[in-house]
């Protein structure tokens, strides 16, 4: 009794303690890295990010498959592990990849993040916010400021997210207007700061003209009156002049010539001398690496050595610890000593990887220098290779280097040598001429003395003129060139770049703490700058000062206009028709879902009374589904128990020991909840279920013990005696039903995936029960019996004698045909297999729920605009329904949440989420159908969710046929091949060939060859076009005191920018032949194409696909349809290279089952074994396994009987009835062989047998039946989950019990021979 009381007390304290959850507690062994990549497209994502981070991760241990999506801005990747995997330390190794390939990619990629997926990160609540008297900015903007953080600071809330939020951003747009009319005002400044300077070049020119022209008549008239005197002597002294000008010229060109090859050579010399350098350098940063990477190798193997030492010391820790406490005790010293070990190579440990560090940092300093003097060799290579004649490319080594170099100044030196013999003798040939000159000047001397004086200072002026002018011109062409580079300069088309404005706006929207100064004893911190905290500030923000007369101080709105825009023409929620907010709420990993929905009702009921016009309506509420479902459990396990005890009372006609067992049924639930609290198991949908469907089962070891001590004290034992013996007589037979009943769900743990997550909480709450339910049997139930049972009466039950003698006489005449009872057994089996089949396959039942959903798309090329008028006029229909008290609708909605409530929140589409009334009178599927019917003339299409709360969704839903290529083109032509073929199989419906999920793509194809003659690239091209493209990404964030304001800077160009605009860019290129700069179109060097393009590139295995997809028609089975579907496309050719296979809710299944026929299969093998072990026999095991064909057959037609289909949770049932419907089998052939072992002939112990233990077999059977019942037959949403399983079980029990009863005896007569038990035994 004290044990009693203590596991009572227990009970309380561990109920009170639970957490209550949606679903138990799942380690989903799958990770997600998300990494941002603005501005890029998905082919950009894709070969950028997604494949170095797929390529990275297939090596991370445990990996079992990996699939992505690269999108625009985006890339995701996921990850599958296998379920043995530590996800936490999986997570460092992937970051340790990360961190390895992030350092090749652009700037703008952002850092990716890791995120292990788990339950909890949906929603346990989803909103919808209105207020009264707002509009859909004030909402928004109440919602952000005020409402989402009073809901996050909630004890157990993890994050709230805002759907339907109007965000306010800053648009600064450059006006053109505005620059041209400041550019007019500085092209005027500079014009009269030039007109002065050209005014006096016009004087200087003018007056070099004046002076050229009588130059030019003195020199006419002096040559007229020398021309006589000179023509004597002119023929000697003009070939003398000849001579010695050409012998000038070639001296000249020596002379210039040797400077030139002096300056080579020392310049080779200088190279030489770098070149050296550089190899030097090369080798000794190359013999650094190497020794630097040595020492890490060694230092690595000193790590894994240590580790592996470290694990075998933590072995040794388990095994001690494993070990009993008084060995443990003895063994303290040295556990303490390995555990001063372990420490100490943790600290080595440590130690080894700041080593490891350190040397990692030096590396890579050494790599950096060492592509740095290769970068100097590689560049003086280059500049090399581009020389005349040179033999040196840019892949040639450094001694071929070294050659070169030393050739050409070896070269260069003898050249040298020959340039100074030249000039020798041309110096000679001068002397030779100046000698002759002499001569003919000294005969001229007299004669032309005054001539040749006037003809040199002639000659003079008119140099000094010639020089003037050509200085003069010089200079107007400097100063021509000035000017139009001032005015370049002071152009604000060529200053206010994007680069420029946004530097601009961060430089001057700048406040930031430079350190703290300390005067006169006080300390000061320093802040410089003043941050933009208003759009006036910004419109007033100085950009620069040109220091120009005339010219004030430009300012923002002097050149830009500046507009605060928001996002409500893309944005659409609302609540029952008026403006509101939906808000997605998550919670804390380790809080119950019960416990916070709970405290967020309560922060929702504080806000509203502090604002009376806020109106907060839940749409999705997991709390309130937990709470259904315990009042059904709860319900369930009350009106089943009363149904046990009244069964007990019409056997037994004795309320004594029916008080006994109704006791014990509470006792028992309540030592389970215990067991369930120690072993960490939630209250949840299915470990509620599984105690709900223990319940029945939990009175049947105590039916046998109490109907065993019951018969034994009309048998005239004492009621001591009777308990004892009796109790005593059965234990065996009630431990191994019990053990079989339990073992049935051992082998769960050798499945995979969601069907092992979901069901391993059921398996050991039903465990918990029968186990509890065992010790109770043998403990309590002959305790009370002893005392409750001192006086009984030989109480007459005349109709069940009647049925008993019935039922013997009508074995006794089945024993004759025993072939004929298993012909018709097997042929029932194959009956009720294909029946049921019929009904096709699915991952869960349906499940009612107070909450819906719609998804509406609006028609092809339909805008947003008309999308929110048709959502408007959705709801308004929607709400004349009797049965809806809300209508949330919301555009935009992506993500978690929207998966979770049953939308899609892509593109246009709007998602409706409908709160129907807690006692409403229609079912979901009505309800669905008069939404139906009512929006059935409307444009667009509406698809119908009938309930939000559909467990089927964590398999998928629907169909989905994955096309796996290389050629995003080519997949798109076999996914709509393969719609066609999948739109014409009978029951599919919404057939998508992946193609929604696309945009129009303006697509510029360059001609390589082309661009190519104009010295242009395709990156050059694309930079061009990516200029004109709009702005996606904040310049900046102003910060006001109400709310933070984004900053998009847009040029003018971008402002403008349209398809035609890009057909009609230019670009500038030198012309090859007169060398001029020419202007040319895009169009010139490219095509343009308009196509549609994937918004998104799937990956599986780093392999791409596309999807087909298809919804089931009403009244079709997802898992018969996806049999025709796999058929049709059986035969579908595919080019070599692609493949496909089926994925989705179909698949899933499949899957699923093949888990659970393991399971099933597992299950038969340990029942066999564990009977082999009671009966110490092989054969008498294998007589009760024809049980189980008995009670699969029963629940097949229960199954067809009442239109279900083949679930998850149908399968979990007839694992179940593997494991009940043996213990009837058990207890009568033991009977039997009890019965024979005293001597008894074999049909007579048969047929005594069955008789004898019919009572107890038929007790046993209509309890649990009965006990079931009120989930099979319930219609509270509650019951939905557990039905299939109850259903299959009440048939199991019911057609396997009454066929035990007749089959099992046979079986037994056909087996075993006449000779008594014995002589078999011996």
């Amino acid at each position: 009794m004290v044990g009693i009381v203590l596991v009572i007390i227990l009970g309380v304290v561990s109920l009170s303690k639970m957490s209550t959850d949606l679903l138990p507690s799942m380690n989903l062994p799958y990770a997600i890295v998300v990494t941002t990549y603005p501005g890029a497209s998905p082919e950009q994502v894709e070969n950028t990010v997604t494949q170095p981070i797929e390529a990275a991760m297939a090596s991370t241990s445990n990996i079992k498959n990996i699939s992505s999506n690269s999108s625009n801005n985006m890339s995701m990747v996921i990850l599958e592990f296998e379920q043995t995997a530590n996800m936490d330390s999986v997570t460092v190794e992937m970051r340790e990849s990360l961190d390895q390939i992030s350092g090749y990619w652009p700037d703008t990629v952002g850092n990716p993040i890791i995120m292990k997926l788990n339950p909890d990160m949906m929603p346990i609540m989803i909103t919808a916010v209105e207020v009264e008297g707002m509009d859909s900015l004030e909402i928004s903007d109440f919602t952000d400021s005020d409402l989402i953080p009073e809901i996050e600071s909630v004890e157990g809330v993890a994050s709230v997210t805002g759907t339907g939020l109007i965000e306010e951003s800053i648009q600064v747009t450059l006006n053109q207007k505005k620059i041209d009319a400041i550019n007019e005002k500085i092209t005027a400044s500079l014009d009269e700061k030039f007109s002065d300077a050209e005014e006096e070049l016009s004087s200087a020119e003018h007056e070099i003209s004046s002076g050229k022209n009588e130059l030019s008549s003195g020199q006419t008239e002096m040559a007229n009156q020398i021309s006589d005197a000179q023509n004597q002597l002119n023929d000697k002294k003009i070939e003398l002049f000849q001579t010695e000008t050409d012998l000038n010229n070639k001296l000249a060109e020596l002379q210039e010539t040797k400077t030139q090859t002096e300056n080579g050579i020392t310049g080779l010399r200088e190279l030489q001398g770098q070149v050296q350098t550089l190899i030097e350098s090369k080798g000794k940063l190359k013999e650094g690496i190497a020794m630097l990477q040595e020492q890490m190798k060694q230092l690595e193997s000193q790590s894994k050595k240590l580790q592996e030492q470290a694990e075998k010391l933590q072995e040794q820790l388990e095994q001690i610890q494993a070990l009993p406490p008084e060995q443990q005790q003895q063994m303290q010293e040295e556990l303490e000593q390995m555990q001063a070990q372990q420490e100490q190579m943790q600290a080595q440990q440590e130690q080894m990887r700041a080593q490891q560090e350190q040397m990692q940092v030096k590396l890579e300093e050494l790599q950096s220098q060492l592509e740095q003097v290769e970068g100097g060799l590689t560049q003086i290579k280059t500049q090399l290779a581009t020389q005349e004649g040179s033999t040196i490319t840019g892949d040639s080594t450094d001694e071929q280097l070294m050659n070169y170099i030393s050739t050409s100044l070896a070269q260069a030196e003898q050249g040298l040598n020959q340039i100074n013999e030249g000039i020798t003798a041309i110096e000679a040939g001068l002397q030779s001429v100046a000698e002759g000159k002499t001569t003919i000047n000294d005969t001229l001397a007299t004669l032309n003395q005054n001539q040749i004086t006037g003809s040199v200072e002639m000659g003079s002026a008119s140099a000094q003129l010639a020089s003037g002018e050509e200085k003069l011109k010089e200079s107007k062409e400097t100063f021509e060139e000035q000017k139009k580079e001032a005015y370049d300069a002071a152009d604000l088309n060529n200053i206010l770049t994007m680069e420029t404005l946004t530097n601009l706006l961060t430089a001057q929207n700048f406040s930031m703490p430079a350190g703290y100064v300390t005067d006169e004893g006080e300390r000061y911190m320093v802040r410089v700058g003043d941050a933009v905290d208003s759009v006036e500030a910004l419109k007033n923000m100085v950009l620069m000062d040109l220091g120009m007369d005339g010219i004030e101080v430009i300012h923002m709105s002097d050149v830009a206009d500046i507009a605060v825009v928001d996002n409500s023409s893309e944005s659409y929620a609302k609540l029952n028709g008026q403006p509101g907010v939906m808000l997605s709420i998550e919670k804390q990993t380790g809080y119950s879902t019960g416990d916070v929905t709970k405290r967020i009702y309560q922060k929702i009921d504080s806000l509203k009374k502090n604002n009376e016009n806020l109106e907060v309506s839940v749409l999705m509420d997991q709390g309130v589904y937990i709470d259904m479902i315990v009042d059904s459990v709860l319900n369930n396990m009350i009106f089943g128990a009363i149904l046990a005890i009244i069964i007990l009372l019409l056997f037994l006609k004795d309320i004594r020991p029916t008080l006994v067992i109704a006791v014990s049924i509470p006792i028992s639930v309540v030592f389970a909840v215990v067991l369930m609290y120690f072993s960490g198991v939630t209250l949840n949908m299915i470990s509620l279920s599984g105690l709900a469907l223990g319940i029945g089962m939990l009175v049947d070891n105590s039916i046998v013990v109490i109907e065993n001590i019951y018969r034994m004290r009309n048998e005239g034992f004492s009621s001591r005696k009777a308990a004892v013996e009796g109790a005593k007589q059965v234990s065996g037979a009630i431990t191994a039903s019990t053990l079989t009943t339990v073992c049935v769900f051992a082998p769960i743990v050798f499945t995979e995936g969601i069907t092992r997550q979901l069901f391993v909480d059921m398996g050991l709450t039903i465990a918990y029960a029968l186990l509890a339910s065992l010790i109770i049997a043998l403990t309590f139930v002959p305790m009370m019996g002893s005392n409750m049972l001192k006086k009984t009466k030989d109480r007459k039950h005349p109709w069940f004698d009647k049925f008993q003698e019935g039922y013997g006489s009508i074995l006794e005449r089945l024993l004759r045909f025993k072939p004929l009872v298993l012909l018709v057994m097997i042929a029932l089996l194959v009956v009720s297999i294909k029946a049921a089949t019929s009904k096709g396959t699915a991952f869960m039942p349906d499940m009612e729920s107070t909450q819906m959903s719609v998804e509406i798309t609006p028609p092809e090329e339909g805008k947003f605009e008309d999308v929110c008028k048709l959502a408007d006029e959705v709801t308004e229909k929607i709400q004349t329904i009797a049965d809806v008290e809300s209508v949330g609708a919301m555009a935009g909605g992506g993500g978690i949440a929207t998966s979770m409530m049953g939308g899609s929140g892509s593109g246009n589409n709007i998602s409706l989420y409908i709160i129907l009334k807690e006692d409403k009178e229609l079912t979901n599927d009505e309800i669905a159908k008069q939404i139906t019917d009512l929006t059935k003339d409307m444009e667009g299409e509406i698809n119908i969710s009938s309930s939000n709360m559909d467990m089927g969704a964590l398999a998928g839903e629907g169909l989905s046929i994955r096309i796996k290529g290389r050629d995003l083109d080519r997949l798109q032509e076999i996914a709509k091949e393969v719609s066609e073929i999948v739109g014409q199989v009978e029951g599919t419906i919404d057939v998508s060939d992946g193609m929604e999920e696309t945009e129009h793509e303006f697509r510029i194809v360059v001609d390589k060859e082309k661009a190519a003659q104009y010295g242009m690239t395709v990156a050059q091209i694309y930079q061009i076009v990516y200029e004109q493209m709009e702005n996606d990404v904040s310049d900046g964030t102003i910060s006001t005191d109400i709310k933070d304001y984004d900053v998009y800077l847009e040029s003018v160009e971008q402002s403008e920018a349209s398809i035609k605009s890009l057909k009609n860019l230019t670009f500038t290129y030198t012309d090859k032949e007169s060398g001029e700069e020419k202007e040319i179109s895009i169009a010139e060097v490219a095509k343009f194409e308009q196509l549609e393009s994937l918004t998104s590139i799937t990956r599986d295995g780093q392999e791409r696909y596309v999807t087909v997809s298809a919804g089931i028609g009403e009244g079709y089975n997802v898992g018969l349809v996806g049999d025709e579907v796999n058929k049709a496309i059986a035969d579908f050719e595919l080019p070599e290279g692609y493949s496909i296979e089926m994925t989705g809710e179909n698949e899933t299944i499949n899957e699923a089952m093949e888990q659970l026929m393991l399971m099933l299969i597992l299950a038969v093998a340990f029942i066999y074994l564990i009977m082999v072990a009671q009966f110490q026999s092989l054969k008498a095991p294998f007589i009760i396994l024809f049980t189980i064909p008995l009670a699969l057959t029963g629940g097949f037609l229960a199954l067809f009987l009442t239109n279900s289909e083949i679930s998850i949770i149908a399968m979990i049932g007839f694992v179940m009835l593997v494991g009940i419907i043996v213990n009837n089998g058990i207890v009568m052939v033991e009977y039997i062989n009890q019965l024979r072992r005293e001597g008894m002939d074999k049909k007579q112990a048969i047929v005594i047998a069955g008789k004898t233990r019919l009572r107890p077999i038929l007790m046993t059977a209509m309890t649990t039946i009965l006990a079931m019942s009120t989930t099979a037959f319930g219609n509270d949403m509650g019951s939905d989950m557990s039905r299939p399983m109850a259903v299959v079980t009440i048939g199991g029990m019911i057609y396997g019990t009454l066929m035990t009863l007749v089959v099992v005896p046979c079986i037994y007569d056909l087996f075993y021979s006449n000779r008594s038990m014995v002589e078999e035994e011996i």
